[in-house]
């Protein structure tokens, strides 16, 4: 069963352009949460790196998204968070260690 992720988009406060995947996979969930090492993520590791594996590209750009994400205000990356929170019916800014 390959279903395509189909997107949508968003704009930030200041304006950014950001697409997003519409769903996280159970791949893109095993994907984020390994370690390698056999330690616990913590939630702030797993919020960022479901950020990236859900953002497909920022003002049309798909490449160094990580990059892209880091560079943006404060306000738009917490804005996406909530967006990418949404996703996973969680809210990692009040999850704890």
């Amino acid at each position: 069963m390959s279903e395509e992720n189909k997107t949508y988009t968003v704009t930030t406060p200041s304006g950014v352009t950001v697409t997003l995947k519409s769903y996280i996979s159970g791949g893109d969930f095993i994907d984020a949460a390994d370690t390698n090492d056999g330690k616990d993520l913590s939630k702030i590791q797993l919020a960022k790196r479901l950020m990236d594996a859900v953002v497909v590209s920022v003002n049309g750009v798909t490449t160094e998204i990580s990059a892209a994400l880091r560079a943006l205000p404060l306000a738009d990356y917490v804005f996406l968070s909530k967006e990418v929170a949404k996703l996973t019916n969680s809210d990692f800014t009040e999850a704890k260690n």
